[in-house]
């Protein structure tokens, strides 16, 4: 079995292949012979001259976001902080055609245009890439414990197979923090809330000198869990679904001149606590109020742990004709959880470690022609080791084992990926510009894990897999001004996600499932107008889905145990509208707007045969999970300037969601519960101090208390699980700055 290499620079037949394309590929950015026989056009422009205007990256060059030609919702570190959002999950209120959500494994789950993996486990991978500063987040347990300090969060919608690849299929986020500034400047921010809701932030910036500044942020969260389990058959110390999180991020920016410059960042974070939790789906239906959130049953308490760490670099360099940037990081997370069944308990260990590098190179000269182009490289490897302790357990009907363990080690688990892209955009006039857009991906992917009983009543059994995919992804757009603030985009593009493997070995039957592809069409209309005093973008997309990756839980038709299967769906679309609005009602007043509409299919889906299901089944025409038809989500903010230069702002905001369904495959019947349609509401006013020095919010999320289903689960000991989005929290936040 093949060892995935872990540098950038490697020698494997797959790295010499990729080096001649990647040089050629830059060569050919770098020098065009025709590019200076053009007439020069103007560089974009980056001026925010309307408060409504946030600088992006999201095609890894600065541009206006109402001047990226592709559906990104960009949101401002102050709106973040307006709105309270303080978790991936509060990004579903700002954005359309997005539904974030805790899911198993203490996982953040990602759907964006009905696009979601639910496979969280240790060999799955998100469809949606979530990044922190440009660095790719390979466990998606990692995202959670991220969101403070932030200068902007970019949320970019449809595939995004050029320009970042790795599985971003349905679309990517990325969290910008603040930088190290030249002004020595601190804060402190404390809330207090209800479930004993308990949380502090500081921050502090300190220019050492005029080449070197440090700015560091700590942040420490309790809170009492919202799944009640004071009924359950044992005694518990906490309800799930508790917090206990402590986060530190540390930046050293070094300024060798104005075109030099080394970022480097060093992060930390702690999860601990009983955990996220599921319901019994029955006892959701059936109850009422608390009852809902009751998890009765054959159910213990759990334990978390979790570490993450990180330490990245990023180098960036002006050489006249182009920047330069070299971004490299390594990434660890490490678990130790006890999951909460009576019988059996399970205790999991395990431990991985990322590591990425990124060099590109982007055009900055005033040119008709602007281009980016670089190299990619992950790797991710680590073990796992999973026991299920069982008591007085029935193997047959006359045999009942007193003590019985069930283990799983998996060692190594490894995961490579390479990857060259490049992006050209051409101004054919000063209003119509094309791009064209490639990049070829290599991905490997291995695991030697070994099965064992005790006492050993069955030979142990081996969970081995090696797959390796070659893949080319690309994209053709053009955008043309109306007029000079607004304008039209068409793109073409497709996207990749690689194939894998669940549990059982490859010499015993096929334990693999293929890559998912997908070729996406958007049209879309981006514009100010009143002034600049309302922003409009609108969008048009559909995509025809091959080979759609679908994971769930059931027994294991090779280990005759339960675990994640995943299957291929042979063809899914998707195709719906977006519109997102920003308005200045008033020099005080802010309303945003943002509507999603969505027809989200199966096209193609017969279910293998499995020992659960002797008979396959065809789910044609069967709505996709977490994929609406239509969600509308309205958010106002107004501010008013008291006599003493003191200020208060109010924000609300209310998001409405028709009804969804999230399926159950692990039965003999697969069947698809619905959620039903909902609205959601939160509240907030903040008085801020006339020095701004000071401040205090007061807020109350989800001001009606609706319970919703976000994602299910199934286990053979506890059946039927569901977990629920967040009951109605209030509390008060208050802040200094120095």
């Amino acid at each position: 079995m093949s060892r995935i290499h872990r540098l950038a620079s490697d020698n494997t037949p797959s790295g010499r292949r990729l080096a001649p394309v990647a040089m050629a590929c830059v060569a050919c950015f770098l020098a065009p012979p025709w590019a200076a026989a053009q007439t020069a056009s103007p560089a974009p422009s980056l001026v925010q001259d309307s408060p409504l205007e946030i600088v992006v990256t999201a095609q890894r060059i600065s541009q206006l976001a109402s001047k990226t030609a592709l559906a990104i919702t960009a949101v401002s570190g102050e709106e973040l902080r307006a709105t309270g959002t303080t978790s991936a999950v509060g990004l579903t209120s700002l954005a359309p055609n997005i539904l974030i959500s805790t899911g198993s494994n203490a996982s953040t789950d990602i759907s964006i245009r009905g696009i979601v993996s639910s496979n969280t486990t240790e060999v799955g991978d998100p469809a949606a890439a979530f990044h922190i500063d440009g660095v790719y987040l390979g466990r998606p347990q990692s995202a959670g414990a991220t969101f403070f300090d932030l200068q902007r969060i970019e949320v970019l919608r449809g595939p995004q197979g050029t320009l970042y690849g790795r599985n971003a299929t349905a679309g990517a986020i990325n969290l910008i923090t603040n930088k190290p500034t030249t002004r020595f400047e601190g804060q402190v921010n404390t809330t207090l809330g209800n479930y004993n809701l308990r949380n502090v932030e500081g921050m502090v910036n300190v220019p050492i000198n005029d080449m070197l500044a440090v700015r560091a942020v700590l942040s420490a969260t309790t809170r009492d869990g919202t799944l009640i389990t004071a009924g359950a058959p044992n005694t518990f110390g906490k309800n799930r679904d508790d917090i206990d999180n402590q986060s530190a991020r540390v930046h050293g920016l070094l300024k060798f001149n104005d075109s030099m410059r080394l970022l480097v960042t060093l992060d930390g974070s702690r999860n601990k606590g009983a955990g996220p939790g599921s319901v019994r789906l029955e006892d959701f239906q059936n109850g009422s109020g608390d009852a809902r959130r009751t998890t009765l049953g054959n159910r213990s308490e759990g334990t978390r742990s979790e570490k993450s760490s990180g330490v990245s670099a990023e180098f960036t360099a002006g050489l006249g004709f182009a920047e330069f940037t070299y971004l490299a990081a390594r990434r660890t997370f490490d678990r130790d959880s006890t999951t909460s069944t009576l019988n059996p308990v399970s205790f999991t260990l395990s431990n991985f470690t990322q590591t990425s590098h990124e060099l590109r190179l982007a055009s900055t000269t005033v040119s008709p022609l602007r281009w980016v182009a670089g190299l990619y490289a992950f790797n991710e490897d680590g073990d796992m080791d999973a026991r299920f302790q069982f008591t007085n357990f029935r193997v047959a009907p006359t045999v009942v084992l007193p003590n019985f363990e069930q283990r799983f080690v998996q060692d190594p688990v490894d995961s490579s990926s390479r990857a060259v892209f490049g992006q050209v955009t051409y101004s054919l006039t000063p209003q119509l510009r094309l791009t064209a857009g490639a990049r070829s991906t290599e991905d490997e992917k291995s695991r030697f894990g070994v099965v064992t009983l005790t006492p050993r009543i069955a030979p142990n059994s081996n969970n081995v897999a090696d797959v390796s995919y070659r893949r080319s992804t690309w994209k053709l757009g053009a955008e043309f001004d109306i007029l000079p603030a607004m304008m039209a985009y068409g793109n073409v593009a497709t996207g990749y996600k690689a194939g894998g493997y669940f549990d059982g070995d490859s010499a015993r039957g096929d334990n693999t499932y293929k890559p998912e592809s997908l070729r996406s069409i958007e049209l879309g209309l981006k514009g100010r107008f009143l002034d600049s005093r309302l922003q409009l973008s609108a969008a048009l997309f559909q995509y025809d889905y091959e080979d759609l990756q679908i994971s769930f839980v059931t027994i294991n038709p090779l280990t005759n145990a339960t675990g994640t299967i995943t299957t291929n769906a042979a063809r899914a679309t998707n195709r719906g509208a977006e519109l997102e609005a920003r308005w200045l009602v008033s020099k005080a007043g802010t309303l945003g707007l943002s509507v999603g509409l969505l027809d989200a299919k199966y096209k193609s889906f017969v279910f293998p045969v499995i020992p659960t299901r002797p008979v396959a089944i065809d789910y044609a025409g069967r709505k996709l999970d977490k994929a609406p038809d239509a969600t509308v989500a309205v958010n106002y903010t107004h501010k008013w300037a008291l006599a003493d230069g003191s200020g208060l702002t109010a924000n609300a905001a209310m998001r409405y969601s028709s009804s969804y369904v999230v399926s159950n495959f692990a039965i003999a019947t697969p069947v698809q519960y619905t959620q039903g349609a909902f609205t959601r509401s939160d509240i907030s006013l903040m008085y801020e101090s006339a020095d701004d020095r000071w401040n205090v919010q007061a807020f109350v999320k989800n001001i009606g208390d609706r319970q919703a289903i976000t994602g299910y689960s199934f286990n053979q000991f506890t059946g039927n699980q569901v977990f629920l989005s967040e009951p109605r929290t209030f509390g008060l936040r208050a802040g200094w700055r120095f």
